[in-house]
């Protein structure tokens, strides 16, 4: 059988990539990995309003989306702090910066999507699988069972054996850092408003999603004795943090996960495209990281749709190295800004906490500085562009 795309993944952004492709009616077989785990997980999404206009232009009816809280402030604070070493960003008159959404509520609208596409054929891969590329076609074997072929094939999942690791080199490493994500509850005293506090042992972020309900995000380095706490010692240790700013916090469940980098320095090798985790698997300290998978497929598929409009085949090299020019930067930034800002901010040395308090009482009285924030955090400049 023979696709426009072939799309190898099973998260978030590869069905992402999908729809947005077939949205375009280039036809697409999307090859979803057996192997990941379809668990009922607490973790949520920062989705900026950019990426969130983005999700609503390629999927039918996203009512759902709107039950949850628009973001409107986010407040940066330091946990050992001098006075007033807090910064505010507020969103602009009559606009949001995004959304905080539970991933299981993105997953089941993007589940449902892929199902209704005619544009779009699912294959499951349980076993193994197989590419070959040759002059003009990626074949791609399932199972040792079912070929296919494509113009072109997207790989959103970290299988680097079907890759060229000479030619697509990645920089990768264990942050030797664990994220706690805990879903909490309580009669929060501020709508609408996300907060981060860094302490020396990482950052811990409230992401409210409903007017009672949010999820606690604690990036602790391995060696933290937070670690070792009991539920009764998280919310004790919580409640110090919050309680003044957003009333009494109460854990309803608790999940561990490995945080690790990686950064591919090229999103292409022949007719093969990367995207989501092996392209740039970042720190959530600035919650960018599904943006940024929404800002390569909003690019890549406006690119194709460009060239393949004006007679360029699907897989000419041109289309590639445009969108891993124009790519490039806002993903490095990302992706090692979020590295530098994390071991700043959580430092345990003196001296870096006491210029990272000035630092903050600085860009605080800057409105122009905090305003260019906000818009590439919540990619209005971006989206306009394309």
């Amino acid at each position: 059988m023979n696709y426009d795309f072939i799309i190898y993944g099973g998260g978030m952004s590869s069905q992402i990539a999908a729809l947005a492709l077939a949205k375009d009616n280039f036809k697409v077989c999307f090859i979803e990995n057996s192997t990941i785990k379809k668990s009922d997980s607490n973790l949520v999404t920062f989705l900026s309003q950019g990426s969130i206009n983005y999700l609503c232009s390629i999927v039918d009816d996203a009512a759902v989306f709107e039950e949850y809280l628009d973001i409107t402030k986010i407040t940066c604070d330091m946990a050992k702090k001098n006075k007033n070493s807090s910064i505010t960003f507020d969103s602009e008159p009559n606009s949001v910066m995004g959304k905080i959404l539970p991933n299981k509520i993105i997953k089941n609208k993007l589940d449902s999507g892929l199902k209704e596409n005619k544009n779009i054929d699912t294959l499951v891969k349980r076993k193994s699988i197989h590419k070959e590329t040759n002059s003009n076609k990626v074949s791609i074997v399932i199972d040792r069972q079912k070929e296919i072929f494509a113009s072109v094939f997207i790989l959103s999942i970290n299988d680097q054996t079907l890759l060229d690791r000479k030619k697509i080199k990645f920089i990768s490493h264990d942050l030797n850092q664990t994220a706690l994500s805990m879903n909490v509850s309580g009669d929060f005293k501020k709508q609408n408003h996300a907060f981060q506090i860094f302490t020396t042992s990482g950052p811990l972020a409230f992401l409210p999603y409903s007017k009672n309900q949010a999820s606690l995000v604690w990036s602790l380095k391995d060696d933290s004795e937070e670690l070792h706490y009991v539920k009764n010692d998280f919310e004790r240790k919580i409640n110090n943090y919050f309680e003044k700013e957003i009333g009494t916090l109460k854990i309803k469940n608790i999940e561990t996960h490995k945080l690790n980098f990686n950064f591919a320095k090229k999103l292409y090798d022949e007719s093969t495209v990367i995207i989501g985790n092996i392209a740039h698997n970042i720190h959530p300290i600035a919650g960018q990281g599904l943006n940024l998978s929404i800002k390569d497929i909003s690019l890549f598929s406006k690119i194709i749709s460009k060239y393949t409009s004006i007679g360029y085949e699907l897989n000419n090299k041109i289309l590639f190295k445009e969108f891993d020019q124009l790519r490039k930067i806002d993903n490095a930034a990302y992706s090692f800004g979020t590295l530098a800002l994390d071991k700043f901010l959580s430092s345990k040395n003196s001296l870096v906490s006491k210029i990272a308090n000035m630092g903050i009482k600085v860009l605080e009285k800057s409105s122009f500085a905090k305003q260019k924030i906000v818009k590439n955090a919540t990619g209005a400049e971006y989206f306009k562009s394309l």
